[in-house]
């Protein structure tokens, strides 16, 4: 079907390519002054050198086609009526001046100032055919007028031969005009008159159809400006033949591509699957030798598999290095817990001696001693229980009143503490002994005898999903204390151990900032707001009386 409609286009391409070429070869030459001069006068000039003129301007219009493999034949008729042509006539030339007029009624009736005979007579001496394809077109000038004739022919006989040459459509191939008269047919072909009416009534410029009668598949295509229809069979054995060599290139294309594909396959996954293989030994490898071994995937592993070797060697020394940090953290909690059972070693002991002391100030009616056993007591209670970290903001602050108490006693009310707490966060949770060490620390370095009373302020409020905690003192600040003569070496441990208590319960929500002023400095702490209340607020007491030991 393909080639068919391959040979029905050539054929098409090829008589629209002639007749474009002689309406081509006509506008040359009604262009050309000489010969418009020679045909509207022709008296003027001598009938062998006006001949000879016209002549060879036909001659070099053909030779300006010279590649085209149909010659063009022209014929001209001037306005005396004097007939020169580019070829030999088969009959003698005589004055054709009723031709030129009729041809001038004919054209000026119709639309086109031209017209196309596809069975006009062939006057060429020794030519195949009797019929030729001609142009009949009036020469006109604007300044001088119609002046002559021109017919340019085409030998269809010779246009197909050379057209068609060597090639199998020259077997089947059918031209018939619009009016079913056939202009060129091939002796052995089936195409009949029945084929013809079928094509006219379907009014198509282009299409195909299949001939049951004749077994054959006939394509046609229609040529609008000679109202010719061109015709091409083709049987249906030989369009079945294509079609079975069509189906068997498919197949051997496809056995091919099947065929590369697999070894296209097979190459990619060996080439995959091999540093693959060799990194599933090596991490086999690295239970038995205690993660002693390195991968080393080759240089023909992909970027991919590359990549992967090297994470995994990362990955070894990561272990490595973890199992490392877990020994040595497992040894420093070893000695941590030995520490601590040293410490704890029967706190009863030192919880019933301060009771004992407490009731003997009490009978010697001591209440300054009875009041530093009692805070003493809560403070190391709250010390020996390792279990808790977290305690609510009230008990806090009760621990950290115990705290102020034994410390006003030591400093005869140099300082005064001022407590700002808001009621909603009573029960936020704070780390156990948090303020202590920032209120020693404005205690011991903040204030100076000589200056008047210190005054100490502890504030808690909520800021967003934060809660805030603030000593703040109204001290000669860090830098005039930093520079106080006798200063302790180690007053920073307080507060170097609370922010790293902060920074290993809380993470980087945990945050400790100081602020220091020319006068006075304020410590700042902000913890996530965790809220806890208590389901009774019964037995909430922290004095030495509520301890085990006796009261």
């Amino acid at each position: 079907m393909e080639r068919m409609s391959e040979r029905m286009q050539q054929v098409h391409t090829s008589l629209t390519d002639m007749m474009a070429f002689a309406y081509k070869a006509n506008t040359m030459l009604s262009q050309d002054e000489s010969l418009i001069q020679i045909m509207h006068d022709p008296d003027n000039y001598d009938p062998l050198h006006r001949k000879k003129v016209i002549e060879s301007k036909m001659f070099g219009i053909n030779n300006s086609f010279f590649f085209h493999q149909t010659e063009l034949y022209f014929r001209f008729i001037d306005r005396k009526g004097h007939v020169y042509t580019s070829y030999a006539p088969n009959a003698q030339l005589t004055n054709d001046l009723a031709e030129l007029q009729a041809w001038q009624d004919r054209l000026q009736v119709g639309a086109r100032p031209y017209r196309w005979v596809a069975d006009d007579w062939n006057d060429i001496k020794d030519s195949q055919g009797d019929k030729l394809l001609s142009l009949y077109t009036l020469l006109d000038d604007q300044l001088r007028g119609k002046y002559g004739l021109a017919r340019i022919s085409i030998n269809i006989q010779e246009w197909f031969r050379s057209t068609l040459k060597d090639s199998p459509a020259s077997r089947d191939l059918t031209i018939f005009t619009g009016e079913g008269e056939s202009v060129l047919q091939n002796a052995d072909t089936s195409f009949g008159p029945s084929n013809m009416d079928r094509m006219i009534s379907a009014r198509e410029k282009e299409g195909h159809y299949t001939d049951s009668k004749a077994l054959t598949m006939v394509h046609y295509s229609y040529v609008e400006e000679l109202d010719w229809y061109v015709v091409s069979q083709m049987p249906l054995s030989e369009l079945q033949q294509e079609v079975q060599r069509l189906r068997l290139i498919v197949y051997l294309f496809l056995g091919v591509l099947v065929v590369v594909f697999v070894l296209v396959t097979f190459f990619l996954a060996t080439r995959m699957t091999k540093p693959l293989n060799v990194l599933k030994r090596s991490m086999e490898e690295a239970s038995d030798k205690k993660l002693n071994v390195k991968i080393s995937v080759g240089t023909g592993a992909t970027d991919e598999v590359r990549s992967l070797g090297e994470s995994f060697n990362r990955m070894i020394d990561d272990v490595i290095e973890l199992i490392d940090r877990l020994k040595q953290e497992e040894r420093q909690k070893q000695v941590v817990r030995f520490q601590m059972l040293l410490f704890q070693m029967n706190p009863h002991f030192l919880l019933n001696t301060l009771n004992t002391v407490k009731w003997m100030a009490r009978k010697e009616k001591q209440s300054a001693i009875a009041g530093i056993c009692t805070s003493l007591g809560s403070i190391l209670e709250a010390c020996l229980n390792s279990d808790i970290e977290l305690i609510a903001l009230k008990e806090e602050i009760k621990l950290l009143r115990s705290y102020e108490s034994i410390q006003v006693l030591r400093f005869r009310e140099q300082f005064t503490m001022v407590y700002e707490a808001e009621e909603a966060v009573q029960y936020a949770l704070v780390p156990k002994l948090s303020l202590q060490p920032l209120v020693e620390n404005c205690i011991v370095h903040g204030f100076d005898a000589s200056e008047g009373r210190g005054i100490i302020r502890v504030r808690a409020r909520e800021e967003g999903n934060e809660l805030v905690l603030e000593v703040a003192d109204n001290g000669i600040g860090i830098e005039k204390a930093a520079a106080r003569p006798g200063r302790r070496s180690g007053h920073g441990i307080g507060l170097s151990n609370l922010r790293e208590r902060l920074q290993l319960l809380f993470k980087r929500e945990g945050n400790l900032e100081i602020i220091s002023g020319e006068q006075g400095t304020t410590v700042r702490i902000r913890l996530p707001l965790l809220i806890a209340a208590p389901y009774s607020e019964k037995g909430d007491s922290g004095h030495v009386d509520g301890f085990a030991g006796g009261r």
